[in-house]
């Protein structure tokens, strides 16, 4: 049976995505449980536990027997490894006037849903993007929103696109306004088409700057984002977010910021952990170089508030140089304080929000 009420109106609803009775499921209910509103209760909050082609009593027998009370635990079995199905599910079942996901291997610190709840009501906030740390106390340095800011932000000038899971608190009718929806035919990305659909879809955004944080966990022992993928497999997400007609018809400033992201984050992050999977055939260096072609002929211009050293990374991209010129460029991106990491590859650039002396030092400020 569905554990939980389900006839009360909460101000939040909280949905939790488990595949695996490994993960630390009890932590993430015992954080809410603990983050400033009322377990089931009219302006409180509800949390359904979303059990991904696994029993229900598989998840619950692990949660101590108050919270499992206190949980509504539904299942869902559609076969397919991707979080974007339960996450869908979980949203659809949702009645609140603000969502939260959250991951199975994380948790909230005390107060957060409250303090975030408080943030939306006093904005009329669409979304309350969460300020996060990881378990160890690092803080997570995105979105690098522009100094000082913390509401009515700008999908552009703040570099919402830099923040790919929608977490934090988002209005429930802002969904349905937008249509949003995880991607289930992705087996990695899922979330880049929602999050990019929320960043630059209209509706008002603020960032909780020194409220309780989201905490991403450090527990998990099957993790897959390590796993090695073909290419195309890889950046499906990408391909397919950019020939989306939502996509297309973006002004070009947005499109831009979007690619540029993808290419800062997604292609150039690939290039040295492939490298130390088993290294790049020919094959991929080419399958490679047509995703990055497909990317800047969707929003030409994209590359250039990239650094010089960027720049030299993504030609040896497109043009195939030899492998080992390849890795030496994303090495060489990556040494930090150097000229060639700090200036623009346009001179045109220099001022523009994606390029690297403005970038770096709103995540070091955030």
């Amino acid at each position: 049976m569905d554990n939980g009420p389900t006839d009360v109106v909460p101000a939040v609803d909280v949905v939790i995505a488990v595949h695996s009775s490994t993960r630390p499921a009890a932590r993430a209910l015992a954080s809410i449980a603990s983050a400033g509103l009322a377990l089931n209760a009219p302006e409180g909050v509800r949390v359904t536990v979303v059990c991904h082609n696994i029993s229900r009593d598989e998840i619950s027998r692990n949660v101590p027997p108050e919270l499992a009370a206190a949980t509504r635990f539904l299942e869902l079995r559609d076969g397919i490894p991707s979080p974007a199905g339960p996450f869908n599910y979980g949203l659809q079942q949702a009645t609140a006037e603000f969502v939260c996901i959250l991951g199975s291997d994380d948790y909230l610190e005390p107060g957060a849903l409250r303090q975030w709840l408080e943030l939306a009501r006093s904005h009329s906030s669409a979304m309350v993007i969460a300020p996060q740390r990881h378990a160890g106390g690092a803080l997570v340095r995105t979105p690098p929103v522009r100094v000082g800011r913390r509401f009515n932000l700008d999908a552009v000038k703040d570099r919402l696109s830099y923040r790919t899971a929608p977490l934090g608190l988002l209005r429930r009718s802002e969904i349905q306004r937008l249509g949003l929806e995880f991607s289930g035919d992705l087996r990695t990305g899922e979330d880049q088409i929602f999050s990019a659909k929320l960043w630059f879809g209209g509706g008002r955004i603020d960032y909780a700057r020194g409220t309780g944080k989201y905490v991403v966990g450090a527990d998990a022992e099957d993790r897959v984002t390590g796993q090695r993928r073909e290419i195309g497999e890889l950046f499906a997400f990408a391909l397919e977010l950019v020939a989306d007609p939502w996509f297309v018809a973006l002004p070009q400033a947005q499109r831009q910021a979007l690619v540029t992201k993808l290419l800062r984050v997604h292609v150039f992050g690939v290039i040295l952990p492939r490298a130390d999977q088993g290294g790049w055939t020919e094959a991929e260096r080419e399958e490679l170089a047509r995703v990055v072609r497909a990317l800047l002929a969707a929003a030409p211009g994209a590359e250039r508030p990239l650094s010089r050293a960027d720049a030299r990374l993504l030609r040896s991209i497109l043009t195939l140089s030899p492998s080992a010129e390849m890795l030496a460029a994303a090495a060489a991106r990556r040494k930090f304080g150097r000229p060639q990491t700090l200036i623009a590859s346009s001179l045109a650039a220099q001022l523009h929000p994606e390029a690297p002396l403005r970038f770096m030092a709103a995540s070091a400020l955030l």
